[in-house]
């Protein structure tokens, strides 16, 4: 799955009452979008699921596979720090790298690249990639990964 953007071609009709939407909601056309993503999941529309993410609990852990990664395996406590790095980043805040070299399913990494939030899940291991590898969320699917996440753990 790319972390590129895509363009959508739209109607300019379309366009501007899409602007307007995002207008009377106070969003960029981005976010407006995003929000009309997430009334159509509350609707019960579509899954509560973000493409490419696997998000589960295992017993006592929480397996996370971010597209064609292997799924990483985190202990309930690392998952809700994660959920916490996650939303602080996507807040605004500065990344964090959680080192742990000796045990993989405590490591991990959140930070800000340009516009965009790297996740590397673990960041130590043998499944571990290079960070400049590591999948790219906007700040508005940070929160969507965080809260899958959370309700795992």
């Amino acid at each position: 799955m790319t972390s590129q953007p895509i363009t959508v071609r739209l109607q300019p009709r379309r366009l501007e009452q899409l602007k307007a939407i995002a207008a009377a909601l106070d969003l960029s056309v981005a976010e407006a979008v995003s929000h009309m993503i997430r009334e159509k999941i509350a609707a019960g529309v579509i899954p509560d699921a973000i493409p490419g993410v696997i998000v589960r609990r295992v017993g006592d852990a929480v397996s996370i596979q971010i597209d064609d990664n292997e799924p990483a395996t985190v202990a309930v406590d690392t998952a809700r720090k994660i959920v916490e790095t996650l939303r602080s980043v996507a807040n605004g805040g500065t990344g964090i790298v959680e080192l742990q070299p000796f045990d993989a399913s405590k490591s991990f990494a959140v930070t800000k690249q340009g516009t965009g939030i790297k996740v590397q899940i673990p960041y130590h291991g043998p499944t571990a990639k290079k960070l400049a590898d590591a999948p790219s969320f906007s700040a508005d699917l940070t929160h969507d990964l965080a809260s899958l996440i959370e309700r795992a753990a």
